[in-house]
């Protein structure tokens, strides 16, 4: 750890001893005021931009912005992946305050041209090919970045004609409390269920968060974070970029599909002090230091989140990286990222088995719910109201932090917050008697076994404790006689038939009969169907259980 948190805090409370609502935009001016010759952007390969440097290149985007018709409230699509240009980008949207649509680079055609038409966006910096045509869309004009083929017959400005055009552009105001409560971002989330859902953010509310989770880690001024993640979700763009413009710190990115070998040399060049990551991650880390080891000593602090973490990963992570600091999290995009962490000194037993308590705001906490920035329910689901203690139920939540709501979506937004304001977060668990979140999983991916509930959630818990297992998901299918059964997608460190039965043997031992899943499905490494930011997607999980096994219709 560097240094003591306790000095680390105080450093905090010196930088922000009361909370002002501010743009994001305003923000990083302060930022860059105070440290301007801080580094703020270091790539592998596009070089290295300084706080002023960063401040002088997001002006000439913004200019440009204003030049090619965008204003106050506009909403513009964004599928550019992590680079300075992006972060150029997202500052000067914020800057002329219209509303960033962080589109997913790996989208496909018909999943791209829905967000683009249902967030009624009005342009597009395009990072990548555009092959789509404008009745498809709202779009009214196109920017493509140097090298970016299109085929349509939308307005097309290419990137250098797009900067110089902006010579001269006037930027509107962007100063005053009230425009911190203006929409910023729409994050779209991932569709698995349904159409993706554009969740409303603001300023404030991202800023808020970010600066929690600094307090809840204690940021050092000047921390340098690793951010192999897209800053299309919340994890890497609050985590790591918000957060490391609340400590003039500075964000690492790496280009190409993450790797344990130029990815721990790149950390190690760039002096990182710590590492925003997804457990696959961490896994092909840790993999790869039992056999190359070396030291990072500017590392002090990981953060692994967003997927379940087998049991076996925590104390590898602490050996592989000689680190202390470690923690993990729950949220989600419609609460702006992490509602919750463990603190940097919990023992492995605890990140094994829980996923974090309330953050502290600190100065930008409330009294009404406690110094934190939103409060949670847990609830009764046929009844709606609270549980008792200790007894499990879905996640309702409120406060500064959380949505808007959805982007245009009235029924949905029916559905998920009751009429006094709670969010239905479709997240099910228990907080224990320190206030740590035990979470059982999605309502939806619960599944009833002759009347027996059984939680995937807590399956996977216990076989990530068997020492022959690499990861393991459990998805329930629909089965003629029992209502449902368990199907577990397993990947063993080493694949052999006296491995197989080694973990079904273990599964009997420590599960309850109507526990134990009927199928047993074993993948290797690359065979796991998972988003942009390694998280496993269950619901191909199911798909692939039900194309296997038979599904009755």
């Amino acid at each position: 750890m560097k240094g003591l948190k306790e000095e680390r805090l105080a450093q905090l409370e010196e930088l922000y001893p009361t909370w002002e609502k501010k743009t994001v935009w305003n923000f990083f001016l302060a930022t860059a005021k105070r440290v301007p010759d801080q580094d703020f952007i270091v790539t592998q390969d596009e070089g290295t931009y300084t706080y002023e440097q960063t401040r002088q290149e997001t002006l000439r985007v913004a200019r440009a912005l204003v030049a090619l018709g965008v204003r106050p409230g506009d909403h513009v699509a964004v599928q550019i992946g992590n680079s300075p240009i992006e972060v150029f980008i997202a500052l000067a949207l914020s800057a002329v305050r219209a509303v960033k649509v962080a589109v997913n680079a790996a989208l496909g055609p018909k999943e791209l041209g829905y967000i683009l038409s249902q967030s009624r966006s009005r342009f597009f910096l395009a990072g990548r090919p555009v092959k789509r045509s404008g009745v498809e869309t709202a779009l009214e004009g196109v920017v493509a970045l140097p090298g970016i083929g299109c085929e349509t017959d939308i307005p097309v400005t290419a990137w250098a004609d797009f900067l110089s055009a902006g010579a001269g552009a006037q930027l509107p105001e962007s100063q005053g409390e009230q425009y911190a409560d203006e929409i910023c971002d729409i994050i779209y989330t991932s569709g698995s269920t349904s159409a993706p859902k554009g969740v409303l953010l603001t300023h404030d509310m991202l800023m808020r968060s970010a600066f929690a989770s600094c307090i809840n880690r204690g940021f050092e001024r000047g921390r340098r974070v690793f951010v192999p993640l897209p800053m299309i979700h919340c994890y890497g763009y609050v985590e790591g970029l918000l957060a490391c413009i609340l400590v003039g710190g500075a964000v690492l990115f790496h280009s190409g599909k993450f790797r344990a070998q130029p990815a721990l040399q790149f950390m190690l060049q760039s002096g990182a002090n710590d590492i925003l990551s997804v457990p696959s991650q961490m896994m092909a880390i840790i993999h790869y230091l039992e056999e190359n080891p070396m030291e990072l000593p500017q590392l002090h602090a990981v953060y692994c989140s967003a997927a379940v973490c087998p049991a076996w990963v925590w104390p590898g992570i602490r050996e592989a990286l000689k680190i202390s600091d470690l923690i993990t999290g729950y949220g989600m995009s419609e609460v702006c990222g992490a509602s919750m962490q463990t603190r940097p000194t919990d023992s492995d037993d605890i990140l094994r088995s829980r996923v974090g308590r309330l953050l502290q705001g600190g100065c930008a906490g409330a009294p009404e719910y406690g110094g934190c920035q939103l409060e949670y329910q847990v609830t009764d689901q046929q009844t709606g109201l609270p549980c008792k203690p200790g007894e499990p139920g879905e996640l309702w939540c409120r406060g500064l932090v959380v949505t808007k709501g959805y982007y245009e979506r009235p029924e949905i937004n029916a559905r998920a917050f009751t009429p006094d304001g709670w969010f239905r977060t479709g997240d099910c668990g228990y907080f224990d008697s320190e206030g740590y979140l035990v979470l059982c999983g999605r309502v939806d991916d619960m599944y009833k076994i002759n009347g027996e509930n059984v939680s995937p959630k807590f399956l996977e818990d216990v076989m990530g404790n068997c020492p022959l297992v690499n990861n393991a998901e459990v998805v329930g299918i629909r089965d003629d006689r029992h209502g449902y059964v368990g199907t577990a997608f397993i990947q063993l460190h080493e694949d052999t038939p006296e491995h197989r039965a080694g973990v079904e043997e273990y599964c009997r031992e420590h599960l309850a009969r109507f526990q134990v899943p009927k199928y047993f499905v074993y993948l290797k490494e690359g065979e796991w169907p998972c988003t942009s930011t390694g998280k496993i997607q269950k619901f191909r999980l199911r798909q692939m259980a039900e194309e296997m096994f038979g599904v009755p219709q």
